[in-house]
């Protein structure tokens, strides 16, 4: 059925599929001739209100009081369209049929209630996802100044958030509707989560595609403007659609409870075996005295620990059995990185030893295979990235750090910023120019520098999140050809492999874990009960779960062996950009008391949301900022002109 409202959602269809869709499943009226449709809103003073279909259908089903009732349609009044152009009609319903009453007849329902909310989100995806081809066919043949807009840069990145969050809205929908055929525990939450989302995502969607087709959108013979007025009439089926977030509130955190989720986020048998594997060694490994010498230091790496996960195989756990990895899958995998992420666990030296250690197996030599990668396995060896420069930050590719050759060496010359983890490393994956005839991408060389070589030098930075990075200087640095890594002017492809590794593994778990943090907070003080604090909570944790499923949607695309190149970068801008937002919000939520540092008395949660408020914007950053993340999902995933 969800396919079906997606479709009808696409199309703006004319007929009320999903209100006869869920009223035929209340009914079970497969054999009455009859529209039978189903009201989503409670009659008022026995009549019910702006029934969708109620102008063409012959019976409604409705909640009157404490009945649930079915009522043949004699004398309806009719509502000819509202905004979105949707007939609609008021029913009395005198002389209907109680199908039910009391306590059952409320819980049959909200039942039915949640299936319309699932029809109607995936309804609303794909109202998004037709207005947004609309505006990207557009975009790509309109010309002005020359040049089709959509080679604009503004134009992209607007497009690529739009992508991004209709995509996420997809996935929320289709999670809502498998949630509700196997009666999941969380299903309840997830329709409620899934109808605000969509909403928010056909809304985005349809007001960027009229805002590019510019005047035109606006004439009746262009179809943005359809898609405009029905997207928010049908979000408006319920009313405001602000209220939704109290209803997420209520199902995320229910009252008398104990301030956990009721989100199940469960995954493959297989996977959650290992996850529950994962989460005993982290009980058994993870200290608080870890945690907290880390944040004190501001270096995200605690040597004992790194050499337990070694041990257990979990800095290899996505390699091949053959080359000293576990075998496991690339879901397997991301279940393992968001568990430590959501412990807390520092293990920046794991994500940056396992990018270096997999991409000397593809492109390194004999030595540097057999040697420095099991000294990584073994948790012996920690490397650092040698990419970042004054003047070369997210344009990697305009690095000046200079290597001469020199016989059968080669003599380094430059500066590196930002070399995270160069105060512990063993070596420095370091990216050098080493042709200056040649177009910049074709002139790179890369090497793995031993970090106590004659000429390194290491000033630390501390930064506004606490962490420390470094800046690295390189001076007469004399390395021998072996240290290189790939062929020479061949760096580009070698660091290209790495950032493919890089992005293939958001940090989920680390939002996800502060607005948990936060609700359990609220449910102990009482401040669950404030309108307002539910609100936010339920907007960023329905937002967290659409980068979720995007997170797992990349990682299950890499799984079946696809290289899921514009996923990843979906992925990583969403969930970054989304953590920045619920830091600053409901570090708002806690108040005056919640900028008090870690280490103050009367700090709420030690801290927690304070320093997520300072580290989450960083997140942004690494790894490749987010309008490079943009620019990738235009350009790849949208086949957007490249940007002028």
């Amino acid at each position: 059925l969800a396919v079906v409202a997606e479709q009808c959602g696409a199309h703006l269809a004319a007929a009320p599929f999903v209100e006869a869709a869920v009223g035929a499943r209340v009914t079970g009226a497969s054999t009455d001739e009859r529209l039978v449709v189903f009201a989503p809103r409670p009659a008022v003073d026995g009549v019910a209100r702006l029934v969708r279909g109620g102008a063409a259908a012959g019976a409604v089903v409705a909640l009157d009081g404490d009945r649930l009732v079915l009522s043949a349609i004699a004398e309806p009044h009719l509502h000819p369209g509202d905004l979105g152009f949707t007939a609609s009609a008021d029913i009395p319903l005198a002389g209907a049929q109680v199908l039910e009453s009391g306590t059952a007849a409320v819980a049959r329902f909200e039942e039915a209630l949640d299936e319309w909310r699932v029809l109607s989100a995936a309804a609303l995806a794909g109202l998004a996802r037709a207005v947004l081809e609309l505006a990207i066919d557009y975009v790509k043949e309109r010309h002005q100044f020359g040049v089709p807009i959509g080679s604009f840069q503004s134009v992209q990145h607007r497009l690529a958030d739009v992508h991004t969050a209709v995509q996420g809205a997809e996935l929320l929908a289709y999670a809502a509707a498998s949630a509700s055929v196997q009666q999941a525990e969380d299903a309840s939450a997830l329709a409620a989560m899934a109808y605000d989302v969509c909403g928010r995502a056909a809304e985005e969607a349809s007001a960027a595609c009229l805002h590019y087709h510019g005047g035109y959108g606006f004439m009746l013979e262009y179809d943005a403007q359809l898609y405009v007025r029905r997207a928010k009439a049908w979000r408006l089926a319920l009313g405001d659609p602000r209220a939704q977030r109290q209803v997420i509130a209520d199902r995320l955190w229910p009252r008398g409870g104990d301030g956990t989720t009721a989100l199940a986020r469960r995954l493959d048998d297989g996977t959650e075996a290992f996850r529950a594997e994962v989460r005993t060694f982290i009980a058994e490994h993870l200290t608080d005295d870890i945690i907290e010498r880390a944040h004190a230091t501001g270096t995200m790496h605690d040597w004992t620990f790194h050499r337990a996960l070694c041990a257990r195989g979990y800095l290899a756990a996505g390699w091949p059995v053959e080359v000293g990895g576990l075998g496991r899958s690339a879901v397997e995998t991301t279940a393992l990185m968001q568990e430590l992420y959501g412990a807390g666990a520092p293990v920046d030296g794991m994500g940056i030893a396992a990018m270096v250690g997999a991409t000397l197996l593809v492109c390194g030599n004999d030595q540097q295979r057999s040697e420095i990668v099991q000294g990584i396995l073994a948790g012996e060896v920690m490397c650092c990235l040698g990419y970042s420069e004054p003047d070369a930050g997210s344009d990697v590719a305009a690095v000046q750090t200079k290597a001469a050759r020199d016989g059968d060496q080669w003599v380094i010359d430059g500066q590196k910023m930002f070399t995270t983890m160069a105060h512990e490393a063993q070596y420095v994956f370091l990216l050098t120019r080493t042709s200056l005839d040649k177009p910049k991408h074709k002139g790179l060389t890369m090497f793995l520098v031993p970090m106590d070589t004659p000429g390194i030098e290491i000033t630390p930075v501390h930064t506004l999140g606490g962490e420390r990075t470094n800046i690295t200087f390189y001076t007469d640095v004399r390395v021998d050809d072996s240290c290189r890594v790939g062929d020479v002017d061949a760096g580009w492809s070698v660091m290209h492999a790495a950032l493919v590794y890089e992005r293939a593994s958001a940090n989920w778990g680390e939002p996800a874990r502060f607005v948990d943090a936060v609700a359990a907070w609220a449910h102990a003080t009482g401040r669950l009960a404030d309108p307002l604090v539910r609100d936010r909570l339920a907007e960023h944790a329905s937002t967290l779960e659409v980068g979720r499923l995007l997170l797992y949607r990349t990682a299950y695309l890499a799984a079946s062996g696809a290289m899921p190149h514009v996923e990843g970068s979906m992925a990583k801008l969403f969930i970054t950009e989304a953590f920045t937002r619920a830091a600053a919000d409901l570090l708002d939520v806690l108040g005056t008391e919640g900028a008090l540092p870690h280490g103050d008395a009367d700090v709420p949660l030690a801290g927690l949301v304070e320093h997520a408020f300072r580290h989450s914007t960083v997140t942004t950053i690494y790894g490749g900022s987010s309008e490079v993340q943009r620019g990738i999902i235009a350009e790849r995933g949208l086949g957007l002109p490249r940007t002028r």
